[in-house]
């Protein structure tokens, strides 16, 4: 269910203060709630404090998450791993932006229905999310390049610099 929180689950979340509810309520050992949060979005700081006092957090990072990218043609996965890591080495290098801001790489499993168009998915996906990211910037033109340039970064053998990424 794709929702606000508070909606969907205000039974659940007043249930886990134990104040409204008294020992009515419990949830059971089987039952799983899985749900993800963006932990740029400042819009819901409070509620995410509140959040992080009832339930357990794992967090996931881009760099673990590569396996999805073997949904992708053999042919193109390491141009897209390439590409995923050298971006997002260069957004947690900005002044202003950290790991936080990273893409993840569900964004390049768009390639398979963009015939692996890299300029495609940048300008229609990536590029318009990192604009949001930089909004009010300084030097928001600059960096946007310098992104660009990770992004589109080949050494002279025609691969994409492989460098760490983290």
């Amino acid at each position: 269910i794709r929702g606000a929180v508070t909606t969907q689950f205000s039974n659940l979340y007043d249930g886990t203060d134990g104040k409204n509810l008294g020992d009515k309520f419990y949830i059971p050992e089987n039952v799983y709630i899985i749900g993800t949060m963006n932990d740029i979005d400042r819009s819901v700081d409070t509620f995410d404090f509140a959040m992080r006092r009832r339930f357990r957090f794992i967090e996931i990072k881009a760099k673990q998450r590569l396996s999805m990218l073997e949904e992708l043609d053999e042919e193109k996965r390491e141009e897209a791993e390439f590409r995923l890591l050298n971006l997002n080495r260069s957004i947690s290098a900005t002044e202003g932006l950290s790991e936080s801001y990273r893409v993840g790489p569900s964004y390049f499993l768009k390639l398979k229905d963009l015939d692996y168009n890299y300029d495609a998915l940048w300008s229609d996906y990536i590029k318009p999310l990192l604009i949001e990211y930089l909004r009010g910037s300084y030097d928001f033109q600059e960096i946007l390049g310098n992104l660009d340039d990770a992004y589109n970064t080949i050494d002279d053998t025609g691969d994409v610099d492989e460098s760490d990424g983290q």
